[in-house]
């Protein structure tokens, strides 16, 4: 051995001998061992959306993106939704990428899978089992797509698994635990409105374990975390529009819900109102989108997102849920079983199925590059990016993504499954309020029937409810087999005897 050969061994087995050094290796290949099986699958999910990244560099768009990029650029508080993503954005701007951003995007999906496999392990499942509830978020294609747009899901999503790991890594959840609970719960109100209901949710798994002055405690203090930026945004909103409100979009989307049913004879609204009514046959309607983009609300000075429109859509929404509610009942039942049917045509005869099957199509991977958008969006995009929007295919990259999108999803079927899974587990638990699996349940249910509730949830809205629904299954999965265990063993000879 030379002089260097003999000098480099003499340091490694100085390094060797510091205190604890001994440790690191063992310490590492066992944490490997114990975590092999879902290492693989991380990987999987990793190489797919490498994969993405290489077949489709760049992001793609929806008309949605473009909003969220004029409201990054100029640093304004959105009309049509919060701007939560749009502030994501901002502060990504130094590096003007937006393969930055659907990387950063990625790395989330990847995060929110890590996130309910740590949670899960400690509550007690079994590497195994822990790993399989998580495979649907790591390899499902619809959310490998919705990560490649420049959409806001994957960012709330993401925000709302920090906070159910949070809730639950604790039986006594410390005060500082639950204030950031409510600062993260805020800022998912902030990046989707859907978000906002998710705190009724979180205050009524706190209350479900009620512990006295604690409970109470941390209900305010929860409240308040939540009720601070919100009210600064809302400020903010009230600064440069004018209503101290998140967006002035509510009547809009609240109208093209109820304008798929809504019957004026019924309703009887006043005058001012006359102009929002529907003549076309129930059997005519459009979707509830034709009606937030292109219906009457258009008409009213200041245009459909106005605060005018805004004020008229909302009575005339809650004036007709109380006029025809079991319609209101059906079309909201309607939309929200939509997402546990298998993937509809575009030739479906039912006009919810045609456009669930329209936007399931939108958010795929595309055969050829997306046209350029508009001139004035163009100019956003690459004041952001010097790069502009232009999205382009690489072969073979591309053609893999988008046979893997072919068959890799998770589709309602299987939904549905993932959800009585959940629910069997809060059955079983029900003396001890629902158990572990309740607030996972809760929040993927929320998430689910938040959108239906307004008559228009599309795909999109779907999988971000997907990764606390899979860690609810995976736990009332192994309430039910401890439930059934338990049966058999009171049923047993033995048992009786005694």
């Amino acid at each position: 051995m030379n002089a260097n050969g003999a000098e480099a061994s003499r340091d490694t087995a100085t390094l060797l001998d510091q205190p604890g050094t001994e440790l690191v290796l063992p310490r590492v290949t066992r944490f490997a061992g114990q975590h092999v099986l879902f290492g693989a699958v991380l990987l999987a999910g990793a190489a797919v959306r490498l994969i993405a990244m290489l077949g489709f560099p760049g992001a793609l768009r929806t008309p949605d993106s473009t909003r969220y990029m004029s409201d990054a650029v100029h640093l304004a508080p959105g009309v049509v939704r919060p701007s939560g993503y749009s502030i994501m954005l901002w502060l990504l701007e130094p590096f003007h990428s937006l393969l930055a951003v659907v990387g950063l995007q990625h790395a989330m999906g990847l995060g929110i899978a890590v996130l309910g496999y740590a949670l899960l392990r400690h509550v007690g499942l079994p590497d195994w089992g822990a790993t399989l509830a998580m495979v649907p978020v790591l390899l499902s294609a619809y959310a490998v797509q919705l990560e490649h747009f420049l959409l806001s899901d994957t960012l709330c999503a993401f925000v709302v698994m920090i906070a159910v790991a949070l809730m639950m890594w604790w039986p006594d959840r410390p005060l500082w635990a639950c204030a950031l609970t409510g600062l993260l719960l805020a800022a998912a109100a902030l990046i989707r409105s859907e978000g906002i209901p998710l705190l009724i949710v979180f205050l009524i798994f706190l209350v479900s374990r009620f512990a006295g002055w604690r409970t109470i405690a941390s209900v305010a203090v929860m409240c308040a975390a939540f009720a601070i930026p919100v009210a600064g945004y809302a400020a903010w909103y009230d600064s440069v529009h004018g209503t101290f409100e998140l967006t002035s979009s509510t009547g809009a989307f609240l109208y093209g819900g109820i304008a798929t049913f809504a019957d004026c004879a019924k309703i009887k609204p006043p005058a001012s109102e006359r102009r929002l009514c529907v003549n076309t046959p129930l059997s005519e309607r459009k979707r509830p989108i034709d009606y937030i983009w292109r219906g009457a609300l258009r008409t009213v000075p200041g245009g459909p997102f106005g605060k005018r429109a805004d004020k008229l859509g909302k009575d005339f929404a809650l004036r007709a849920i109380r006029a025809q509610p079991l319609d209101y009942l059906r079309a909201a039942a309607r939309s929200f079983w939509e997402g546990f049917l298998p993937p509809p045509s575009i030739h479906a005869h039912s006009e919810v199925a045609r456009a669930w099957a329209f936007f399931q199509n939108e958010y795929m991977f595309p055969a050829a590059p997306p046209p350029l958008p508009l001139p004035y969006a163009a100019r956003e995009f690459s004041t952001y990016d010097p790069a502009g929007p232009g999205l382009r295919l690489v072969q073979p990259y591309a053609g893999w993504v988008r046979a893997y999108q072919r068959y890799i999803f998770v589709p309602g079927p299987l939904l549905g499954a993932i959800v009585l899974a959940g629910l069997g587990g809060v059955i079983v638990s029900w003396r001890r309020f629902g158990g572990t699996a309740l607030l996972p349940w809760l929040v993927g249910l929320c998430l689910l029937v938040t959108p239906a509730a307004i008559v228009a949830s599309t795909p999109r809205y779907v999988v971000g409810a997907i990764p606390p629904l899979c860690v609810a299954a995976a736990i009332g999965v192994q309430q039910m087999a401890g439930a059934a265990k338990r049966f058999r063993a009171r049923r047993s000879p033995a048992a009786v005897q005694q």
